[in-house]
């Protein structure tokens, strides 16, 4: 029998020698474990901070290819407007002025006023 009260002597010893060894670790990594917390929370706050810039960077970006956009637009109906000026010139030249329409109006109007009355003279 005392070789079953020294087993269970030698058991208790050990899970309090195991106890103490556990305890003195957690004590010993706790710093550790608190140092890598606060490195987790600045690379956290880092990224956080860089995921913002990126943000406003695409945000920024999205801005400059719209006024681009725009932009390019415009040039290309400016081109387009320099472009067609030489037919406009070329049809503007060829159509008679707004006074020679006028007074071919006006020649109309009296040659058939001078009709009315030479046909009524008649009858």
């Amino acid at each position: 029998m005392i070789i079953v009260y020294i087993s269970l002597a030698v058991i208790a010893a050990s899970l309090v020698y195991l106890g103490f060894t556990l305890f003195k670790t957690f004590k010993e990594t706790k710093p550790a474990i608190e140092k890598m917390q606060e490195s987790a929370t600045r690379v956290q706050a880092k990224t956080n901070a860089i995921k913002q810039e990126t943000d406003r960077l695409t945000t920024n970006q999205q801005q400059l290819l719209s006024d681009f956009e725009e932009k390019k637009t415009a040039v290309n109906t400016l081109v387009f407007s320099v472009k067609q000026t030489p037919a406009i010139f070329k049809g503007a030249i060829k159509v008679k002025p707004v006074a020679e329409l006028e007074q071919i109006a006006k020649a109309r109007i009296w040659n058939r006023k001078r009709r009315n009355t030479a046909a009524q003279s008649q009858y």
